[in-house]
């Protein structure tokens, strides 16, 4: 079967070193289409979805990490149940990914420092709002304080950003690759129990 303009694909082990390689290029280029995806955290019975930047994968770890801000919902939710999936799609190659796995959240630990030392000095300003995400306001705002709004760049590494800052790893057991053709779709499924792998071509 043919992928995209360039890869072609025809066994279960090529579709997961081009899933692979797809999720790589999302964490390295931020025009890619697999740099945002959507999350999905569980709130007591009520799923609740969110876009999310795919800041780190690791095949060999099975893992995807995002960024958030510590105050905000998915961090309590992640808590009290773990269980989250993620869903990718790549609109020009009709590709969807969808993984699922337990996340962790991190924010006072080793994990949570080496993912701050790679946020850039701009992006940090994300972190310095003064109350949390989702409080209710009379009008339209950013809850960032006025005086941040009009400093530089290099004075949003102040203190405050960095306790609002939690990173978010999901170690993930299970992954759904769907290849859309005009022809007929692709899918195929992989799982993952301790280090044994399952792999099989399955009907969309």
């Amino acid at each position: 079967m043919v992928f995209g303009k360039k890869e072609t694909i025809s066994t279960l082990d090529e579709v997961l070193e081009s899933s692979w390689r797809q999720l790589h290029n999302g964490v390295q280029n931020f025009r890619d289409p697999f740099h945002q995806a959507i999350l999905t955290t569980m709130d007591g019975r009520r799923p609740q979805v969110r876009i999310v930047i795919l800041r780190e994968f690791s095949e060999r770890d099975r893992a995807l990490v995002c960024h958030c801000d510590a105050r905000g919902s998915k961090v309590p939710q992640i808590r009290d149940n773990p269980n989250v999936s993620w869903l990718f799609y790549h609109p020009e190659k009709w590709l969807q990914l969808r993984i699922s796995g337990t996340a962790s959240v991190h924010t006072d630990d080793e994990v949570a420092e080496a993912q701050w030392d790679q946020v850039r000095l701009h992006h940090r300003i994300n972190y310095c709002a003064e109350i949390p995400p989702g409080s209710p306001t009379e009008n339209p705002s950013s809850g960032l304080p006025g005086f941040l709004l009009e400093k530089a760049p290099k004075l949003f590494d102040i203190p405050e950003a960095r306790k609002n800052f939690a990173a978010i790893v999901c170690r993930f057991d299970e992954m759904d690759w769907l290849l859309l053709k005009l022809t007929g779709h692709i899918r195929a499924k992989f799982s993952w129990k301790e280090s044994r792998m399952d792999a099989s071509w399955v009907i969309p």
